[in-house]
């Protein structure tokens, strides 16, 4: 658990910081190369890359903040912290982040972005659902460096115990826990290796963006079976399973990605 990368002078820099930025630096590389492939304007990618970067982290931290009010009341915090990335001291950048709330306004702001400038909208789509994959591969290194986002306890021989003062140990009282950061790396890029190769070869337009959005809301789900979640966020319990604000996104996700992959081939059998 490294949370800060290195310092300069008082300035920390922090280790999910710099995951975050290559996990975009990477995921833009590959979408303007595979856009210019296929034709595709490299410039309006690019643009559309700049938006997926700002409205994914303000999708993010909105998500993190409605399923954490409390921390924003008296006397635990206050409102004017909700989007203020500046907390004081050397640390610049926000303390919680959702990732779903930043997959949901992104693909929201990106789709209406392709389809304002009359850009293909399903073909660009197509294009970008595996940076997106590729990204949250990276990221998801940084929230393991960071502590953050970590498991339920287990006593497998690949679970990990975390420094005393860390999140995980505090809650688990120092226990081995699953090391869910890694899990949603690894899925994150096995998820770009198997979009890219439906990139190749999509059977329709449309095809792997579908199953991108298929595939965030089952990876989740099934994530969150072995994640620790905070109290905040579980709406009831079906058994012993929690459900709340992670698995709905989850579901909406998946049948939306059903959904639209149904659509799709419908619509291209229709043509051919």
């Amino acid at each position: 658990m490294h949370p800060v990368l290195f310092r300069i002078g008082s300035y920390e820099v922090p280790s999910y910081g710099v995951l975050l930025t290559l996990a975009f630096a990477a995921g833009i590389w590959v979408a303007r190369r595979r856009a210019a492939e296929r034709g595709i304007s490299e410039e309006r990618v690019l643009d559309v890359c700049m938006l997926i970067l700002f409205s994914s982290i303000l999708g993010a931290r909105l998500l993190w903040v409605l399923t954490h009010l409390d921390q924003f009341q008296a006397p635990h915090g206050s409102w004017t912290d909700a989007l203020n990335p500046f907390r004081g001291g050397a640390y610049v950048g926000f303390a919680g982040l959702s990732v779903l709330g930043g997959v949901i306004l992104a693909t929201v702001s990106a789709l209406a972005y392709l389809a304002w400038k009359k850009l293909p909208v399903l073909a660009t789509a197509d294009v970008l659902a595996p940076s997106v994959a590729l990204g949250e591969g990276i990221t998801r290194i940084g929230c393991f460096l960071n502590g953050c986002c970590y498991g339920l306890p287990c006593d497998a021989g690949f679970c990990l115990r975390f420094p005393t003062d860390s999140p995980a140990a505090i809650s688990y009282h120092g226990a081995a826990v699953h090391p869910t950061q890694l899990y949603a790396s690894a899925i994150g890029f096995l998820s770009f290796f198997v979009l890219s190769a439906l990139l190749r070869r999509p059977p329709f337009a449309g095809a792997v963006f579908g199953a991108f959005l298929a595939i965030q809301g089952v990876q989740r789900l099934l994530l969150d079976l072995v994640r620790h979640q905070d109290e905040s966020v579980i709406w009831f319990h079906v058994g012993g399973t929690p459900f709340g604000a992670n698995q709905g996104v989850s579901v909406a996700l998946l049948v939306v990605g059903v959904i639209l992959l149904v659509t799709f081939r419908a619509r291209a059998a229709a043509r051919a």
